[in-house]
């Protein structure tokens, strides 16, 4: 691999790397699959049987097999469905956390093998839900369980492989075998992950060092040494992530539209495009739209024909900001002598996102707005929502790609979801925007059975008009893999590039 960092909680946006979606896929149990033609299929390995067993209130009921267990013995039960819901639901920072606040209770029947989960309204999205259970025997009182237990990697595993050690100073990740796996073993013993340059990856494939490489953030140049490299097979794997830059609505200047659109008119879109992708696979992916990732089968192009965020606009930025009551002066713009200032926060080693957010602060510098530059620890800018300790205006940042769009989107920009007495309030989005003539649209794309029809060109008209977000592209990871390794067939963005890794043979 390119680049092996740490932290692995794949719920979690601190955490939303080509490493941890990875490794996730491979020792975390879940509920369905996404096919690559977007179909979601039962996984029956871990469950015997998932449907809708009552419309009123609407609940689905979970069967989980009964030799379905951690590599610690302890069986993967119902509590393993009501821990991740009640963390997704009630902790900041996470991904798509939509879906899991229509949840009203999590119930445990037949000895905690059947997972009865009650809705407060019908969800059709319900498939996409419960994906990547984590160990709540383990983590619900381990200290800092949600939010660092799984900094260093995962105690146990629910999937054909288990991770056996992680050394970031190395730049190594080992997975073996589960042997406590109840299902088909996985066919290789294991499997290691090694960091390094991109032209050291491409020798490790030229000499037989390495069977298959994983290029998290691919440009022109290592697609340029891969054509070198000859007899391996080269794959792009849309990641669930788009890159975007976020005009925080929470933010005390960023709070007037006005403000937000200028700013937006400053972007230079297409050359934050060209600086993130470096030429590579992902310039194919540009993401022209707010409800859809490019990967997706009803994807369209939406983004306004003319002005922001699509193009640079200065005129745009002039008048709106005079309408605000700034002024262009000497040193920049500013209203009652204080100057237009804005924080630009990236998380620190967290690449493309350092990069871009250093173009964003050069380019508002550039228009006459002082822009401070912030890279912060991923906890710090991500698991608490962006605001807290950070303080950002404008956060670079990955925006998660969700299996159901109408879960994304009310994820992304919806207010938080009304709750009953008994349960806590789940937290604000990551741009803490609550536009109440716009939650309607959204909580309608969130329950209805085609979030994708005409209902999402009228959330995309009111998301493109508030330019809350602006998505610049989907990332991509770059596969590699030589004749010497059989049954390679990468999965669907959500399911990862290594999909089906159990399955792999080396050819003797």
């Amino acid at each position: 691999m390119d680049r092996l960092a740490g932290g692995f909680n794949p719920h979690t946006l601190a955490d939303l790397t080509p490493v941890s979606t990875a490794v996730a896929g491979l020792v975390l149990p879940s509920a369905f699959h996404q096919r690559p033609d977007g179909q979601w299929v039962l996984d029956d390995t871990l469950l015997n049987s998932a449907e809708v067993t009552n419309t009123d209130p609407f609940t689905v009921t979970y069967r989980i097999r009964h030799d379905a267990q951690w590599s610690n013995t302890a069986p993967i039960a119902a509590e393993d469905f009501g821990y991740l819901a009640e963390q997704i639901r009630t902790q900041p920072g996470v991904v798509d956390s939509a879906g899991y606040q229509l949840i009203d209770e999590v119930g445990s029947r037949d000895g905690g093998k059947t997972a009865e989960v009650v809705f407060r309204r019908p969800y059709a999205g319900w498939r996409t839900l419960f994906r990547q259970l984590l160990p709540a025997h383990l983590l619900k009182d381990a200290p800092g369980g949600w939010s660092s237990a799984l900094d260093g990697g995962f105690g146990v595993s629910g999937g054909p492989f288990v991770l056996i050690s992680f050394d970031p100073v190395r730049g190594e990740l080992l997975l073996g075998r589960n042997d406590r796996y109840w299902d088909t073993p996985a066919q290789v013993d294991r499997i290691l992950f090694r960091e390094g340059s991109d032209a050291a990856v491409v020798d490790a494939l030229r000499t037989g060092g390495a069977q298959a490489a994983l290029f998290g953030h691919p440009d022109a140049i290592t697609e340029l040494l891969l054509g070198d490299a000859g007899g391996s097979t080269v794959t792009v794997v849309p990641q669930p992530i788009l890159a975007s830059v976020l005009l925080r609505p929470a933010s005390a200047v960023l709070d007037d539209k006005r403000v937000r659109v200028a700013v937006a008119a400053v972007l230079d879109r297409p050359g934050l495009i060209a600086t993130g992708t470096a030429s590579g696979p992902s310039m194919a992916l540009q993401a022209d739209s707010q409800v859809f990732a490019p990967s997706q089968p009803a994807y369209r192009p939406s983004v306004p024909a003319a002005g922001p965020p699509g193009q640079s606009d200065p005129k745009t930025t002039h008048r709106l900001l005079t309408e605000a009551g700034y002024t262009r002066g000497p040193d920049g713009w500013e209203r009652a002598g204080n100057p237009l200032r804005l924080v630009v926060a990236a998380a620190v080693d967290r690449e493309p996102y350092g990069v871009l957010a250093t173009r964003v602060a050069a380019v508002l510098r550039a228009a006459g707005i002082q822009a401070d530059l912030r890279l912060v620890p991923p906890d710090e800018l991500l698991d608490t929502g962006v605001p807290g300790t950070v303080g950002a205006d404008i956060a670079v940042l990955p925006q998660p790609v969700a299996g159901d769009p109408g879960t994304q989107v009310a994820s992304w920009y919806g207010c938080p979801l009304v709750v009953p007495a008994k349960l806590a309030q789940a937290p604000p989005n990551p741009a803490g925007l609550c536009d109440l003539s716009l939650q309607p649209l959204i909580e309608q794309a969130l329950t209805a059975d085609d979030p994708g029809g005409a209902l999402a060109a009228r959330v995309e008209t009111g998301l493109w008009e508030r330019i809350v977000t602006v998505p610049l592209y989907q990332q991509a990871w770059l596969l590699v893999t030589t004749p010497a390794l059989e049954g390679v067939i990468p999965g669907s963005p959500l399911e990862g590039p290594l999909d089906g890794a159990q399955r792999w043979r080396l050819r003797l």
